[in-house]
């Protein structure tokens, strides 16, 4: 089994100590720690850089570039308009690194379906059962997707109308 590198790009300590934690335990993972850290922890790693530290997508793609993760969690709420053109851009120039977006239950549908529609390639909750995301990561890392049954249903209406 070849290994998987994942990176989290969540600057909420706790959510991504927890995934960081419900990932180290799966065979063949490999955690690229503190992929992007919040303001408080940038100075315990300098070879990292804060998101909010970044001032374009080309920075944040270039970052990526340099880690090269075969899977990026991405939180969701994180996102803005302007950050759909990171998922297009991460997929036209990070061909090999695949996004999942991490969301809570303030996530909109539309929003989801818009960054699926730029790239990303599934999407979990923040509070999912730990055995999801080993899971997620095996399916994506086979060139599958992550959604809710309810999600593959507002694909399959988007795709058929």
């Amino acid at each position: 089994m070849q290994t998987v590198t994942v990176a989290i790009a969540d600057t909420d300590p706790g959510r991504r100590a927890k995934l960081e934690h419900s990932l180290q335990g799966g065979q063949g993972i490999k955690v690229l720690k503190n992929t992007i850290l919040d303001e408080s922890d940038a100075s315990a790693n300098p070879q990292l850089e804060s998101h909010a530290g970044m001032t374009s997508v080309e920075e944040v793609v270039a970052k990526i570039r340099q880690l090269n993760p075969r899977i990026l969690f991405i939180n969701f709420d994180q996102l803005t308009e302007d950050n759909f053109a990171l998922l297009g851009t991460l997929q036209r120039e990070c061909p090999e690194t695949l996004v999942v977006l991490l969301t809570d239950k303030s996530a909109q549908d539309e929003q989801i379906l818009q960054a699926l529609a730029n790239g990303a390639r599934g999407c979990l909750n923040h509070e999912a059962d730990p055995l999801y995301f080993l899971k997620a990561v095996r399916v994506i890392d086979q060139g599958e997707i992550w959604v809710t049954r309810k999600m593959l249903g507002k694909i399959m209406d988007k795709v058929l109308h």
